[in-house]
């Protein structure tokens, strides 16, 4: 499956990471509030991810999607959103 990203920091994970913890739908969520940090250290942070941002623009675009739709196999299109705001622009 293709990558999600971080909305704080851009950094791209595997979308089948989320399963790794056994409790898709919950880290699902924890994803999308707090990025990278929902999947380190056993899942365990409970902060956003503060890492520094690698592509402040896919890092907009994941935040719209993980805010617009709660299931992450539709969070994989962080590309087609940015194609999209370039014809826009």
């Amino acid at each position: 499956m293709s990558d999600i990203y971080c909305r704080f920091c851009a950094e791209p994970w595997e979308h089948d990471t989320l399963h790794e913890f056994n409790d898709y739908p919950r880290r699902a969520k924890l994803f999308a509030q707090y990025g990278c940090n929902a999947l380190m250290d056993e899942g365990e942070r409970r902060e956003p991810c503060n890492s520094p941002c690698i592509d402040e623009r896919v890092a907009e675009a994941s935040a719209f999607l993980q805010d617009d739709s709660p299931h992450p196999e539709e969070w994989c299109g962080v590309y087609d959103i940015l194609e999209m705001m370039e014809e826009l622009a």
